[in-house]
């Protein structure tokens, strides 16, 4: 990957610029994951997502962890 490219989603298919190259730069740092969400999204997506679906994602294993806890 160059180090500025414009990707689309692979969930929402919004494009956005992946700045792997300066990852402190990149939009999905505002998005704090834990080792847990990381590998959840991994399992169900390869490539990076928009910041807007990291957080649907984030909320989503968070309320199937919930589901779980309460059966």
């Amino acid at each position: 990957m160059a180090e500025h490219e414009t990707v689309s989603c692979p969930r929402c298919n919004k494009t956005f610029e992946c700045r792997v190259g300066s990852i402190l730069r990149c939009q999905c740092q505002e998005v704090t994951l834990n080792e847990e969400e990381r590998i959840f999204i991994a399992t169900q997506y390869s490539g990076c997502l928009c910041a807007a679906c990291m957080e649907e994602m984030k909320t989503k294993y968070k309320e199937e962890q919930l589901k779980r806890n309460n059966f």
